[in-house]
């Protein structure tokens, strides 16, 4: 049977040919859609390894001839330490931290390594001080975080998370075990024997994008808040704050710190403000493109009735001598409804093979093919039902052909 309806869409592939293209067309669009869904529904699911709730942020702009040389940049690094034991003495802060990477920002401070089969890996990189722990309540898997007195050692200590460490190490141990850079498949040594990147601990993870964002390599270091050759001069921070602190406990904090700072500029962020904001940056363009494709599909639906209408008027001679020699209506009706679907099949496979090869030159890979199995699936449980339905009046027309009207072309 299905030779059968092969053949007949083969002898009228003229015709069918438009058919075919608007299935592909919508069938795209809805993978299109479906992936996305899968996508942002899959990272959902992720933990986030922080607490946004009772979350702060600080951003700071500061001046740039404040940060001119290696004495310029010691001075605003100890304002900086003012600042921050301002943050920490503010009623309603439980604790504060400097912290580049912050939660909703949009903000990435990165560094690489190439490792040792040549390819590189980039993770966020965030010098931070004890109580950063603290500040986003992370999860800690394995060893220790950072400490007081880090920022003095022989080595920098590095806490990363747990998708960097089996990045790095596999299934080992990560504890103890270094950072390396390659270059040329050498071994490359830092510049300074302080700069060796040694890991002691490890924690779930930490998705600063958001809850639709991939999940990144991650690694956590200590800032000093006195050593310029050993920190950095932070320009945001993030603090915990005690539950329900709002708008006197945003106006104590800024009006301080620029007191202390009064050529520098403060903004203060709640995290949970900017979690509403980032999900509603996400899902509306989504919702605007699932709507676009509702009224690209019904277009197609409507312009598939409409063809599948003229097909089965100009096949009147050939459907009125099938009805003449015996064909039953529901035999008629299955005809047509079962040449659209192997047509439908047809742009099915087409469209599938197209959507797969971006998962095949790696375009994105990150998606997993999880995502891209279940965008085509999703598509295919719309798409096969919707065109039955559209082939349903064009397949009832063609049962109501009276033999005689055949005979009118004899």
């Amino acid at each position: 049977m299905i030779a059968h309806y092969l053949k007949l869409v083969w002898n009228r592939r003229r015709a069918n040919t438009l058919i075919l293209v608007e299935i592909l067309a919508s069938f795209l669009v809805l993978c299109a859609i479906f992936g996305v869904v899968a996508y942002y529904a899959t990272n959902w699911r992720r933990p986030l390894g922080f607490e946004y709730r009772d979350l702060w942020t600080v951003d700071v702009d500061i001046p740039q001839a404040t940060l001119d040389d290696r004495e310029a940049n010691a001075r605003a690094l100890a304002t900086s330490q003012r600042l921050l034991a301002i943050m920490n003495g503010t009623p309603q802060v439980t604790t504060a931290a400097p912290m580049p990477n912050m939660p909703y920002s949009g903000s990435i401070s990165s560094t690489g390594v190439t490792l040792a089969d040549g390819s590189l890996m980039q993770f966020l990189s965030n010098p931070t001080t004890p109580a950063g722990f603290d500040a986003l309540k992370l999860e800690l898997v394995a060893g220790r975080w950072i400490e007081p007195g880090d920022d003095a050692l022989e080595f920098t200590p590095q806490v990363i998370t747990l998708n960097m460490a089996r990045r790095l190490f596999g299934r080992e141990n990560p504890i103890g075990r270094t950072i390396d850079n390659y270059k040329d498949g050498q071994l490359e040594a830092p510049d300074k024997g302080w700069q060796e990147r040694r890991v002691v601990g490890v924690i779930r993870t930490y998705r600063n994008g958001g809850e639709f964002n991939d999940v990144p390599y991650a690694a956590f270091r200590p800032q000093s808040m006195t050593d310029i050759d050993r920190g950095w001069v932070p320009w945001s921070y993030v603090i915990r704050a005690s539950p329900g602190a709002r708008a006197t406990f945003e106006e104590t904090l800024l009006k301080s710190l620029h007191a202390e700072a009064p050529e520098w500029t403060f903004t203060l962020h709640s995290a949970e403000l900017e979690r509403q904001r980032y999900i509603r940056g996400r899902l509306l363009p989504l919702a605007f493109g699932g709507t676009l494709a509702g009224f690209l599909i019904l277009m197609v639906g409507m312009g598939l009735m409409g063809v599948l209408w003229q097909n089965v008027t100009s096949r009147t001679q050939e459907l009125g001598l099938r009805r003449a020699l015996g064909a039953t209506a529901s035999a008629v009706r299955n005809q047509i409804i079962g040449e659209i679907v192997v047509l439908t099949t047809i742009a099915l496979f087409i469209g599938s093979a197209l959507f797969l090869q971006l998962l095949l030159i790696g375009a994105l890979a990150s998606a997993g093919v999880g995502v891209f199995v279940s965008a085509i699936v999703a598509s295919i449980l719309v798409i096969v039902p919707f065109v039955i339905v559209c082939a349903l009046y064009p397949g009832w027309l063609a049962t109501q052909m009276e033999p005689s009207r055949a005979l009118q072309y004899e």
